[in-house]
C-alpha cells in the first residue's frame, strides 16, 4: 500500500513539473489601452501555437506584421517576423496583458478584446 502511494505521488510529481515550462495561452486579440504611442503597439493578436500579428500605431508607420514567438526564459519572449525579431518581457494577469520591449523604459498595456460581429460581418467566416 505505500508502495502504490509513494509511486503516485512521484507521478503526481514529475506530471506537474512538466507542465510548468509550457508558455501561457495568450490566444486571441490584446488592444492597446496605456503607454506611448511613439513605442507601444496598437495590438498583438496571438493565432495557433506561437503565430502572432502585431498591428503598429500610426506613429509607428501603422503597418502590421506577423510572424512567430518563442519563449526565451521567465516572463522574456523573442518574436520572429517580417524583417526582424523583438524581445519583450510580457506579464498577463486574468485579461490584462502587460508588454515591454527589451531596452525600454515604457510599460504598455493591452486588454483582451472578444471579436464583436457587426451585422455587415459574414457570420461563415
Amino acid at each position: 500500500m505505500k508502495k502504490m502511494l509513494m509511486i503516485s505521488t512521484m507521478a503526481a510529481l514529475v506530471l506537474a513539473a512538466c507542465g510548468e515550462g509550457k508558455a501561457p495561452s495568450w490566444k486571441g486579440t490584446w488592444k492597446n489601452t496605456d503607454g506611448e504611442k511613439s513605442v507601444c503597439r496598437d495590438s498583438f493578436t496571438f493565432k495557433g501555437e506561437n503565430n502572432f500579428e502585431i498591428q503598429n500605431s500610426r506613429v509607428q508607420g501603422g503597418e502590421q506584421s506577423s510572424g512567430t514567438y518563442k519563449h526565451i526564459e521567465n516572463n522574456n519572449y523573442e518574436f520572429d517576423y517580417d524583417g526582424g525579431s523583438d524581445n519583450f518581457t510580457i506579464i498577463v494577469e486574468k485579461n490584462t496583458m502587460k508588454v515591454q520591449l527589451s531596452g525600454k523604459d515604457t510599460i504598455c498595456e493591452y486588454n483582451k478584446v472578444d471579436k464583436i460581429r457587426t451585422k455587415y460581418e459574414n457570420p461563415w467566416e
